[in-house]
């Protein structure tokens, strides 16, 4: 037997042991790390185990550029190489579950080569972040690191936050980075406290959910009340019909010559007032890009001038800079321009101060007599489009200085086409100041780029949204040139579009032309109709896409296909809207939203139908013929209509993609994009400063301003700008018609505006449940319903004698007036700061 002293001694030593391994497990070892495979022990070659890899070029369709691989050369054992051989995002994750409120500790080990800023030298660099979009990230490790070193820092979670996804690469969204990185040792831990001084960066990811139990709630009771009600009206008014033995199916109004002439004279209207002023017809087009450092160009002008100014139009944003040199009078030498400050900052052209495309900037430089000028490429990459030179007359007014003669010394083997005195080859285009008229503002620095790029078979930067939408503004491209006008034509003329498709969709649904006309009036003018398609953005297209998928659906659900002649001539409008739901799928996912509403108006229909069998009021029909001979055979009809044909024009979008993609399929860029494209949408949690709610929406609390004119270029107290908003009129009753038409709907036993309750639903209701940041134009797909529903329920008044046909004359009147008062800060007309100012007061007083 074991003596008591020595069991308690064997005791101590097993006790002493055991806390050993407890430290080594917990806290003195790499064991309590959250991170799986940080030392890379764990796969091969680009196989690596429990990490995802975020590759932006990958996801464009450049394979080449970029290489993550496990290597054997790592601090300890494995290590991980990521060589990005352009400017790109290139990060690998891994998802880790968190506790709110709480701070971790990231450490690893790293060495680097070659690493640089990137585009608009504003690149990330190596660093760690949260993958979501515009999540914080760490400083940047740039140049060369003498071997390997090891980094330390924290991020701390939010209120509600369970979860973060942990990068660590090169890169980060919109900070693309060249170079090469090595990381092993890889540890994530949870810590009580941060040191002071160190570095720290907030996390992003899934939040803990159960408080929004009841938005979710909200809707499913606001699908589930809208469903069961369509249905039952819908029932209640073929019940009807029957009774009384009235048509079960709708006659659609034929249109005539007083159609054509109403429908021709508010498109005429609608075409003055959109397109006036909308942008310049021309711009520089032709550009230099530089091929090798010291390349230059030497503008020599008609006299020696006094320069006081700059202007430059960038092509796409690379990396890359030109310094400015005018020649010295006396000694006939090139000296470096400065900029107006009292810093002697150089002339530089560059795109530090903006990250635009198609953009005019100006610098006001520190005066200079000369009569030459010389721009001189520091580092290639950025191409310049055109540059212009200004001097100040006695009303201190900005001329521009006409230029007599070009030379230039560069590269030209490599450059034959784009050489350096294409930037003074369009002088005749270079603005005074810059304006949304010969510029791209908000969002346009993305999709007018992209057709751009499309056009001319360069890699495709904007792929957040399907390519349908940028291809047709490339066909403004193509037809007008690359200007203002030109990006801005299509959106501009499918806006306009919007107007005469709602007076036939209405004039289908009223069956009368004065209602017709007073749907199309509305939309046409309604604040955000006229500034939202005049702006370079996809919102154009969706928008009058899904107005056209209900026109053609209200013709099957309004009409029974058994009473055609022939099933196959009840297939015409499902073609039609299937046609409809393919462009607009393959412009905006929005447009995918209207697909819902349009199956539950297909089923419904067919519903109603077998109702209708099955109650006896087809003579010669029983339910088992209907069911296989027009049930099934239209739904495998709808296969091709609503499926098939879809996903082949949506497929057929991408094919610009593939220019830049030779060695890619076509499906295989559509397949890649789409996981883009969700992670894109799914990830983005960032904050806007023009963001709202789903709910404030109808109400207008927060309307979107893109455009607020220079104070330079216009008169002492005036300004400019552009607003997105609805027409208070319009937006506020629609709204206050939804329950009204349902009233009227239920009371008289019409399903005609189902189409409308249910398209308003699908568009509005899925904004309920998404917790990325929303603008208040995502509401304007739901605006042509409520528009429908405010003429449905003026339609209601009149015929029961409530109110007179005046009243409604009057709204239109006050509409138009409202509109009229409006217009300036909705087309960035140039008047008195005391009149946007007054409006802004009158808004927010009226506003909820």
């Amino acid at each position: 037997m074991i003596k008591m002293k020595n069991k308690k001694i064997l005791f101590t030593a097993t006790l002493l042991i055991f806390i050993l391994s407890l430290c080594f497990t917990t806290g003195c070892s790499s064991d309590n790390n959250m991170i799986v495979n940080g030392d890379f022990s764990s796969g091969s070659g680009e196989k690596v185990s429990n990490w995802e890899i975020y590759d932006y070029n990958e996801n464009c369709g450049d394979k080449e550029s970029t290489t993550i691989t496990i290597v054997k050369d790592g601090f300890e054992g494995n290590g991980l190489k990521i060589e990005s051989k352009k400017d790109n995002d290139a990060r690998i994750y891994q998802e880790l579950e968190v506790e709110p409120n709480s701070k971790y500790k990231v450490s690893f080990y790293a060495k680097y080569e070659n690493l640089d800023k990137g585009e608009n030298e504003n690149g990330a660099g190596l660093n760690i972040s949260s993958k979501a979009i515009g999540g914080e990230r760490t400083a940047g490790l740039y140049d060369t690191s003498d071997g390997w070193k090891h980094f330390t820092a924290y991020f701390t979670t939010g209120e509600k936050q369970i979860s973060t996804e942990l990068t660590i690469g090169i890169g980060g969204y919109s900070a693309v980075s060249a170079g090469t990185a090595y990381l092993d040792n890889i540890e994530v831990v949870k810590v009580k406290t941060i040191p002071t001084g160190a570095t720290v960066f907030k996390s992003s990811g899934d939040i803990d959910t159960s408080a929004s139990i009841w938005i979710k709630l909200l809707f499913l009771a606001l699908v589930v009340i809208t469903l069961t009600f369509v249905i039952f009206v819908s029932i209640r008014a073929d019940k009807n019909n029957s009774l009384k033995k009235l048509p079960m199916s709708e006659t659609n109004p034929s249109l005539n010559r007083k159609d054509a002439i109403i429908i021709s004279a508010m498109v005429l209207i609608a075409i003055f007032m959109s397109f006036w002023d909308l942008g310049d017809a021309e711009s520089a087009y032709s550009f230099w890009k530089a091929e090798e450092a010291g390349e230059y160009v030497i503008a020599e002008f008609e006299k020696e001038t006094t320069v006081t100014r700059m202007g430059h139009l960038n092509n796409i944003p690379k990396s890359g800079s030109y310094s400015v040199y005018y020649e010295d009078m006396e000694t006939g030498e090139f000296v470096r321009a400065y900029t107006l400050s009292g810093s002697k900052t150089p002339a530089v052209i560059d795109n530090s101060q903006h990250t635009g495309f198609y953009v005019w900037e100006f610098i006001d430089l520190n005066e200079f007599q000369t009569k030459k000028v010389k721009i001189v490429a520091d580092a290639p990459g950025l191409a310049i489009n055109e540059v212009g030179f200004f001097t100040t007359d006695s009303k201190n007014e900005f001329v521009q200085i006409k230029i007599d003669s070009v030379s230039a010394d560069y590269n030209k083997k490599n450059n034959a086409d784009e050489n350096p005195t294409m930037i003074f080859d369009e002088q005749e285009v270079v603005p005074t100041y810059k304006s949304y008229r010969n510029s791209t503002y908000f969002d346009e620095i993305y999709f007018p780029r992209t057709a751009y790029e499309s056009i001319n078979g360069y890699s495709i930067y904007e792929v957040t949204h399907p390519p349908l939408g940028k291809n047709i503004m490339a066909l403004g491209i193509q037809i007008f040139g690359m200007n203002p006008f030109g990006w801005r034509f299509m959106g501009t003329l499918f806006g306009v579009a919007m107007i005469p498709m709602m007076y036939l969709l209405a004039l289908k649904i009223f069956k009368k032309r004065t209602y017709a006309f007073f749907a199309a009036f509305l939309i046409m003018f309604d604040f955000m109709r006229l500034a939202q398609t005049r702006l370079a953005t996809i919102d154009s297209y969706s928008a009058f896409f899904i107005i056209c998928m209900y026109y053609f659906m209200y013709d099957y659900f309004s009409q029974k296909s058994y009473e055609k002649k022939s099933l196959w001539q009840s297939f015409k409008p499902l073609l039609l809207c299937g046609i409809m739901f393919g462009l607009g799928a393959a412009t905006k996912w929005v447009c995918l939203y209207a697909g819902v509403g349009l199956a539950i108006l297909f089923f419904l229909a067919k519903y109603l139908e077998y109702k209708d069998v099955s109650s006896g009021r087809v003579p010669g029909m029983n339910v088992k013929k209907w069911f296989n001979d027009n049930f099934l055979v239209t739904c495998f009809a709808c296969i091709g209509f609503f499926v098939i044909i879809p996903a082949v024009i949506y497929t057929l979008s991408y094919i610009p993609y593939m220019a830049s993609n030779p060695d890619k399929g076509l499906l295989d860029i559509v397949l890649d994009n789409q996981e883009y494209m969700f992670d894109y949408h799914s990830g983005l949690t960032s904050d806007h400063p023009y963001g709202s709610p789903w709910y404030t929406w109808p109400f207008m609390q927060k309307p979107i301003y893109y455009y607020s004119g220079s104070s330079a270029n216009i008169a002492a107290g005036n300004a400019t700008s552009i607003v997105s908003m609805g027409n208070p009129l319009v937006w506020w009753t629609g709204f206050l018609c939804i329950l009204p038409t349902a009233y009227f709907a239920w009371k008289k036993k019409e399903k005609g505006m189902m189409v409308a309750l249910v398209a308003f639903a699908v568009q509005y209701f899925p904004w309920i449940l998404v917790t990325r940041v929303a603008f208040i134009y995502h509401y304007f797909t739901a605006v042509p319903f409520i528009i429908l529903m405010i003429v449905y329920v003026a339609k209601n008044l009149i015929e029961d004698n409530i109110i007179k046909k005046q009243v409604v004359w009057a709204f239109m009147a006050l509409v138009l007036l409202l509109f009229v008062m409006f217009y300036p800060v909705l087309t960035a007309r140039e008047v008195s700061r005391e009149y946007i100012n007054e409006w802004l007061r009158w808004f927010s007083t009226w506003s909820f």
